[in-house]
């Protein structure tokens, strides 16, 4: 290695044992961990139905630095109050209950969001509601933007409400409301709004009906056979939105069921044979046929005996317990799935051959 290789590898080397030296002394940043704190409930909803205040809110999935926080993390909610008055004081909020998520009773947690209500207040005072949850890992959340709520009495709850169920059809009835909450008389305008679902004490958030129904009766055609389906009605003192609802009626639930047979088989042939009756007829068309009966007489359009234990799924049928010489009589029936049989096929008759 010359003179000027060696002057200029010996600065190269220096910076080089400096950099490893800066290096080796650095400490990296310490890792910081997720804030346990929730980050404030949103989207408060907030509905009133005579003295009852209806809260519902969803769980935070974030905490207070917009990382996403497990919501099993949430330990709870605290409800604060405040009543409103005239005067521009700033309102004060007590805390008026405590939620657990591990038995938030009387709150309901369902997918994700809290249902809870505040009942017995009074008509006339504007209440304001605010929210704030907890975190098991400790630390609470900021208190949540307020919502307000100002009960008046209403009409009272419809009674008597039953629930029948029919093919493709519920039917629905309940007594005329005549009455506020308070049982004062009531002569003005009354409609009602009729909710369903498909679990108990849970229903769609907005009617059935597009306005408010003017009769104590509704049928419901938007079902399904062999579901269950749960309903309320709430009566209403306005034709048009905002709506004043009352109360709750009681729940009823209602199953429809397919009530309509198939149509009667068609095209039924009888061939007389040696010891046998063979029967063919043309094939029904419904979707939810289970299969066919056959039934055979001594005498024409009375006295049937059914020749099939079970339902047959083919369209022809063999009769072995035949007597030579004796006339006999046939008819065909089909049936669905639902265990409704159609009216019998038109009337054939037949005798067995003798052997020869």
């Amino acid at each position: 290695m010359n003179t000027r290789t060696r002057w200029l590898f010996r600065p190269v080397c220096l910076m080089l044992i400096l950099a490893l030296a800066v290096s080796c002394g650095r400490k990296t940043d310490p890792l910081t961990p997720d804030s346990p704190r929730p980050e404030a409930v949103k989207s408060i909803k907030a509905v009133v139905r005579d003295a009852v205040a209806f809260l519902s809110w969803r769980v935070p999935a974030k905490n207070v630095e917009g990382k996403d926080m497990n919501p099993a993390e949430i330990l709870g909610f605290r409800i604060y109050r405040a009543e409103i008055g005239d005067s521009r004081k700033k309102p004060r909020y007590k805390e008026i209950a405590d939620i657990t998520m591990a038995n938030p009773a009387p709150a309901e947690v369902r997918a994700g969001t809290v249902f809870w209500s505040d009942k017995n207040l009074r008509y006339g005072q504007v209440y304001s509601y605010r929210i704030r949850a907890t975190s098991a890992r400790g630390g609470a959340s900021q208190q949540s933007e307020e919502v307000r709520v100002a009960p008046l009495i209403s009409l009272a709850a419809p009674t008597n409400f039953t629930a029948a169920g029919d093919d493709s059809r519920n039917f629905l009835s309940w007594d005329l409301v005549t009455t506020r909450s308070d049982g004062s008389q009531y002569g003005g305008f009354v409609g009602y709004n009729i909710y369903r679902g498909t679990e108990k004490n849970r229903y769609e958030d907005t009617p059935l009906n597009k306005e408010p129904v003017r009769t104590t009766f509704y049928i419901d055609t938007t079902v399904v056979n062999n579901k269950t389906y749960f309903y309320i009605v709430r009566a209403v003192d306005s034709p048009t939105l905002p709506w004043k609802e009352s109360l709750d009626s009681v729940e009823v639930s209602a199953t429809p069921r397919d009530m309509t047979p198939p149509e009667r088989p068609r095209g039924l042939t009888v061939v007389p044979g040696v010891g046998r009756i063979f029967l063919t007829w043309n094939e029904n068309k419904e979707r939810d046929l289970a299969g066919y009966h056959v039934y055979r007489s001594v005498r024409s359009g009375r006295g049937y005996e059914r020749l099939t234990d079970k339902l047959i799924n083919r369209t022809t049928f063999s009769d072995v317990r035949v007597k030579p010489g004796v006339v006999y009589y046939y008819t065909v029936t089909a049936v669905d799935q639902s265990g409704n049989e159609s009216p019998m096929s038109k009337e054939q008759k037949a005798y067995a051959e003798k052997m020869r």
